[in-house]
Order: C-alpha cells, then structure tokens, then sequence
C-alpha cells in the first residue's frame, strides 16, 4: 500500500490516474486496452482503428470530468449520515455556542457511483458506456469537535481509500493509499453535518480552549 499525504483537493480521478493531462491518456489506454469501445456495437467496431482511437479518446475525456468527485467531500457525505456526528450536531445547535468532542469508532463508508457517456457519431447516438466508481474509506482514529451543527476541527485520524473503475464491466483501475485525514478533508469555517434539515446555523467563530459541552 501506497501512502498519500497531500495540502489540496483530491479528486476521484487525479487519485486513480494522476492529477495531469496524462490522467486523461491513462484512462484512453485502459479503454483501449480493455476493449471497451470495440465491445459498444457494430457502429464502432467498423471504424478504423484510428477511429476507434479518437472515440476512445473522447470518452475518456469527458468521463474525466464525471469522476472530478473530491475525496474529502464523500467523507464528509458518509459522515452526514454518521449517527454519532449527527446526533452531536443536533445537540450543538439545541445549545447555541457550545461544542462537543466525539471520538469515533474504525469504521467504513462506500460511495458508489454510476456516470454514463453517450457516444454520437456523425451526430447519431450510436453507444452508451457505462461506469462504475467505488471509492471506500476506512477511517481509523477520528476525534472531531462539532460546534453548531458543523464539523468543526479533526484532532487526528488516518484513512484507508481503495478506489475502483470499471467501464462495461471492465475493470480500468484500481488503487488503495493511505492518507492523514486533517490533509484530505478541507473544513474551513466549518461543514454542515445537518444539510437539507433545515437546523443548520452559520458556524460560530472557534474559542480556545475547546471544551467538551
């Protein structure tokens, strides 16, 4: 296993292929590699091979930019639906001003996702290729203060990521690092733990020293 330490967003993208143009060729090669254009229809098939090629890169360009998902805000995804980090929320807002330390349990969240890529040639539909992203976190060692229904601060914590791609059911990558957590997540002035319940207040300025509510 690889470890990972970055200062900037991290998207689902850069982390399997690179953060580059050459992100963007690597995805093209596995396409090609794994046969997924010529396995779209007699459409495609009967292009030349160049054809195929710049078909395959266009796929891969525009898939790209559906997997510009950021590592840190499918944690924060999972965790808003985190029965402790929600519950803790709750609280903090119930009492304006107040923070609470949750020390969190390992444990695991899975986002999947499923964005699809219509392939027109001669401005005729003729494919659409499909694919699968899994990114799963195991978070090991979280201790985060939650202050008016926002994350606030995480003291420390690691996080596991295993990543996978698929197009058609063709595996195209696979990658699993290591990362520190107050690295990978970006909370700013706070994030809303409670989005669309209507609770959410604007963050509080942090006090110090933090104490528990």
């Amino acid at each position: 296993m690889t470890t990972a330490i970055t200062t900037q967003p991290i998207s689902a993208s850069a982390f399997l292929f690179g953060d580059t143009q050459d992100s963007v060729n690597a995805l093209a090669h596995a396409l090609d590699e794994k046969g997924v254009v010529g396995s779209l229809g007699a459409a495609l098939t009967n292009l030349s091979r160049a054809g195929r090629g710049a078909v395959g890169n266009q796929i891969a360009t525009v898939a790209h930019g559906l997997l510009d998902l950021d590592l840190g805000d499918l944690v924060i995804g999972g965790w808003c639906k985190y029965a402790d980090l929600t519950a803790a929320a709750k609280r903090s807002i119930a009492a304006p001003g107040s923070s609470e330390i949750v020390d969190l349990a390992t444990h695991r969240i899975t986002s999947t996702h499923t964005p699809h890529v219509e392939v027109f040639v001669n401005d005729t539909r003729v494919a659409t290729v499909r694919f699968d992203l899994s990114i799963t976190f195991t978070v090991k060692g979280v201790v985060a203060t939650v202050r008016d229904g926002h994350l606030t601060t995480l003291h420390t914590g690691v996080c596991d990521v295993t990543g996978t791609l698929a197009a058609e059911g063709r595996q195209l990558a696979k990658r699993e690092a290591h990362f520190e957590l107050p690295l990978l997540l970006h909370l700013g002035d706070g994030i809303p733990l409670l989005r669309g319940s209507g609770l959410i207040q604007p963050a509080a300025p942090p006090s110090s020293p933090e104490r528990e509510a």
